[in-house]
């Protein structure tokens, strides 16, 4: 004989459960869900259709076997929008509600972070051991010189250590920079819920910041309201925006302004950096966010660049749910704009 569950008994069952999960009546009406679906589905979900909350036909039909059939099932699915999340989805009948009913439990347990751990083990090897060769070779090369014909030369000596002691400092800064793109890549389908102030960002940046602008001779030209609150994760879109910046001054042309805008409106708020500088060519716009891409590969390098700043910025914003927009025109400069929805006051 069938359970019969009332809606304080199906609420109790959710909230139970540690993982994200609803229950599902026969018409495919959610009756009942805890505080981490509606953090998951990033909605309120009870009287929603499932198809509202969830677009997975084989979820579906998985529900519509366990209210029809009784029969348990699992079934995988993956998220793609506002970012790619995989989760492992366990439907089980339940019985029947008030209203005569055939419902079922639906719990979803995400698997995004098991798989972006692996995968960040995987891209560091091959992305390591292909961006150090250079700077590994050169190191070993100086190396056998100094040992071999500039052993008792001072001169080259100081020389090579100063050369082996920047490539040292490079893979440094690439190794962080690899580390610091896969702890977001694993965080990256879970939204942020804390408050941030993008003006208070963007002056922290430029104070520390205009000493760089002055030996470049560039001006940073602010535009900002007093304050732009929004949803996020300060430290990450410190980094954002420092390394937005930073780009902007190194390319920027000599003697030239850098204008940092920012307004706020229909809940989101919009933060825009230009410079001045030779712009870049339409061709490598779209593909400026992938890592390790660099317009030229040696320009990149001699200014200091690893080829992971834009694809951390992207992966960040991501993350908030927001944009990352990159115009550019050739002799003309550069536009980056980021979108990040605000604090609703």
């Amino acid at each position: 004989m069938s359970s019969k569950f009332e809606s304080k008994q199906l609420a109790s069952i959710t909230a139970a459960i540690l993982d994200p999960c609803i229950v599902v009546d026969q018409t495919g009406e959610i009756r009942s869900a805890n505080s981490k679906a509606n953090l998951f589905f990033e909605a309120e979900t009870v009287g929603k259709h499932l198809t509202v909350a969830l677009r997975a036909p084989a979820v579906l039909q998985a529900v519509n076997e366990a209210t029809l059939n009784g029969t348990a099932s699992r079934v995988s699915h993956t998220i793609r929008f506002p970012v790619v999340r995989k989760i492992d989805v366990h439907v089980t009948p339940l019985g029947v509600d008030e209203n005569a009913k055939r419902v079922a439990l639906v719990i979803l347990h995400d698997m995004t972070h098991e798989e972006q751990i692996e995968r960040m083990r995987a891209d560091f090897v091959a992305n390591a051991s292909h961006e150090l060769r250079t700077p590994l070779a050169s190191i070993s090369g100086f190396i056998e010189t100094m040992q071999g014909s500039a052993k008792n030369d001072a001169k080259a000596r100081d020389m090579f250590l100063n050369v082996m002691k920047a490539q040292a400092d490079r893979m440094a800064l690439l190794i962080d920079d690899l580390l610091s793109l896969g702890r977001i890549e694993i965080t990256e389908h879970i939204a942020p819920h804390e408050e941030a102030d993008i003006t208070r960002i963007v002056k922290q940046a430029c104070d520390l910041l205009r000493p760089m602008a002055q030996d470049q001779n560039c001006e940073l030209q602010l535009e900002l309201p007093e304050e732009m609150p929004v949803i996020g994760d300060s430290s990450q879109l410190s980094q954002v925006v420092h390394n937005l910046i930073e780009n902007a001054i190194k390319y920027a042309a000599s003697g030239k302004k850098i204008i940092i805008e920012g307004s706020t409106g229909d809940n989101t708020s919009k933060l825009s950096i230009r410079d001045f500088g030779p712009g870049i060519a339409p061709e490598h716009v779209p593909r400026l966010t992938e890592r390790f891409y660099r317009v030229s590969a040696e320009d990149s390098r001699s200014r200091g660049g690893t080829g992971l700043g834009l694809a951390i910025a992207k992966h960040i914003i991501n993350r908030h749910r927001g944009r990352l927009v990159i115009e550019s025109e050739q002799g003309k400069g550069s536009q980056f704009t980021i979108y990040v929805p605000s604090k609703i006051k």
